[in-house]
């Protein structure tokens, strides 16, 4: 055989050898390196992420009490070195003056969110306890977050009704009385094909979080077997900015709502529980907003629709998240979506009619 023909048909060879090599399916443990999911409490719930730090809540079945749970950045779960609760924590991660810190409530009644008390604890350093935060001005003082030397909560107001019931303040911790920031109200409608949606509505808040410059929220309204659930970016000091909205109604599967808003390198993060009718998982979201650009996690966090789910947050490249307990996947990658059009029962796109 002639020492061309030879080389064509090595080469020939080599390039079909090739082809076979790169169609083979990966194997299942260069997958599983890839992003991995592993239990960190399977009785946690409500967690927060910030710098490598994670914490929650873990539920007592026996006691009924509540524990606060932390993770360090070298992935050690251990007890935080304060007293257990009478209810959830609620606590919230963000930076303090020296680290990582974490602020949470205590309420006598916490399911009603009375009688609460906000407090601090520096994750950073091994021998600190928790103080409480002396903020001027009475009332009962709930959902914290912090960053820095800025403290974001809410106060209950006892004559907003199910129109106001929670007033939203931003104070620099230790230097003077609480903010109280503008939140944004209903116009209301009774449009022949719009419905009636009522006018003066805040709602209740649902979620919270603080940047170096803005809050982020989440509130809620119901009208009846209508309701919606509205996700809110704000400068400190400034006007609301829609984010995104979503609708519900009598056939949900649960009250749909975007959960655990955390601003982290410029993004906003929030994720949309979004309940459909239909109990599909793959309707909820787990979403990122920077000016124009709209970004969502390819990972279904649920199994089923009505999955019972409070937290899904960013922690590093990876996610935090308490379905049955709580969850981190290792790593997660991001897919360029069309900018969701917040829904509404109106005829014009206006979030609250």
């Amino acid at each position: 055989m002639p020492d061309a023909i030879r080389k064509r048909l090595a080469l020939s060879l080599a390039f079909a050898l090739a082809l076979l090599l790169a169609a083979a399916p990966i194997p299942r443990t260069a997958r599983a390196q890839a992003a991995t999911v592993s239990e960190l409490d399977p009785g946690g719930v409500g967690v927060s992420a910030y710098g490598g730090w994670a914490a929650w809540t873990h539920a007592g079945a026996s006691t009924g009490e509540y524990s606060l749970i932390v993770r360090s950045p070298d992935g050690s779960v251990f007890p935080a070195p304060v007293p257990p609760s009478n209810g959830p924590f609620d606590v919230e991660l963000g930076p303090g003056t020296t680290g990582a810190e974490a602020v949470f409530q205590r309420c006598s009644e916490p399911s009603r969110d009375l009688g609460c008390d906000i407090y601090e604890l520096a994750l950073t350093a091994p021998s600190a306890t928790q103080q409480e935060l002396a903020i001027p001005g009475g009332g009962s003082k709930f959902m914290p977050a912090v960053w820095k030397q800025r403290l974001a909560f809410l106060r209950t107001n006892p004559g907003g009704g199910e129109r106001r019931p929670d007033e939203l303040y931003v104070e620099t911790i230790g230097s003077g009385p609480p903010r109280a920031l503008a939140l944004p109200v209903s116009r209301g409608t009774r449009h022949s094909q719009g419905g009636f949606w009522p006018s003066g509505l805040t709602g209740a808040i649902t979620a919270l979080t603080i940047s170096s410059s803005h809050v982020a929220y989440v509130t809620s309204n119901v009208v009846g077997s209508f309701g919606e659930t509205t996700l809110w970016y704000q400068p400190i000091g400034g006007r609301p900015e829609l984010i995104d909205q979503e609708t519900s109604g009598a056939g949900n599967v649960c009250p749909p709502a975007f959960l655990s808003p955390v601003v982290s390198g410029g993004w906003l993060y929030a994720y949309l529980h979004a309940c459909d009718p239909s109990a599909n998982p793959h309707f909820d979201r787990l979403t990122r907003y920077r000016g124009g650009q709209v970004q969502r996690a390819k990972y279904t966090f649920i199994r089923f629709g009505d999955d019972e789910l409070t937290s899904v947050v960013p922690d590093g490249s990876g996610v935090d998240w308490d379905d049955e307990g709580v969850r981190r996947l290792s790593s997660v990658p991001w897919q360029r979506i069309k900018p969701p059009v917040p829904e509404t029962f109106c005829t014009r796109s206006d979030p609250f009619c």
